[in-house]
């Protein structure tokens, strides 16, 4: 069985939303492998001096305990045209280090930056982010289905910022803009992708 994986965002040493992360890696250790106790990331994790300033992508590779942490400096991408790929049985509902399936995926994108990934005809994911949609009514939405429930997806439904719709292909018409959210990219990190911007 492949090790899982869960990414901290390390921003000036502060591990950002750690709480959330914590919950997802011991429900993760107690569903797949029914471990126990829980792990606190709190005192797990210690943060090098070298990631003391900027930004850095902390990654915990682990199944029933951790087997390795590692800090690196982290740089956005600029994503800014996606190719629709339909998903078909891709299940990706735990975090793996194995993205055998989504890499396969990639190899439709053609000149498009990313993929947007269609399962069961509703939209879910980009190849490495959850996405958020901007409607008419200036409110943002994200599917209701996404292949992974990330980080700061949760975070922002806990705090009201977005909400959970069903998204059709059909129904981008009914939006504004599309944006990409992970743990390491806020909504306002990411570049506006224009709907129009999405090729089929």
């Amino acid at each position: 069985m492949s090790l899982l994986v869960e990414t901290i965002k390390i921003n000036d040493g502060v591990a950002v939303n750690l709480p959330y992360h914590e919950s997802r890696l011991n429900r993760t250790r107690r569903e797949l492998f029914g471990a126990s106790p829980d792990i606190d990331l709190s005192r797990t994790l210690l943060i090098p001096a070298f990631a003391g300033k900027g930004l850095f992508k902390c990654r915990i590779e682990y199944n029933d305990h951790i087997r390795k942490i590692e800090f690196n400096p982290y740089k956005f991408r600029t994503i800014r045209t996606l190719r629709m790929v339909e998903a078909g049985d891709l299940d990706y509902s735990f975090k793996w280090v194995d993205r055998s399936g989504i890499e396969k995926l990639l190899e439709q994108k053609g000149e498009c930056d990313d993929i947007l990934m269609v399962k069961d005809g509703k939209l879910t994911d980009t190849s490495y982010a959850n996405i958020i949609l901007r409607g008419t009514d200036n409110r943002w939405y994200t599917p209701s289905e996404p292949l992974l429930k990330g980080t700061r997806r949760e975070w922002l439904l806990d705090n009201g910022i977005v909400k959970e719709r069903e998204i059709t292909p059909a129904s981008l018409k009914r939006f504004r803009e599309l944006r990409l959210i992970n743990t390491m990219m806020d909504i306002e990190d990411s570049a506006s992708i224009a709907v129009r911007a999405i090729c089929f």
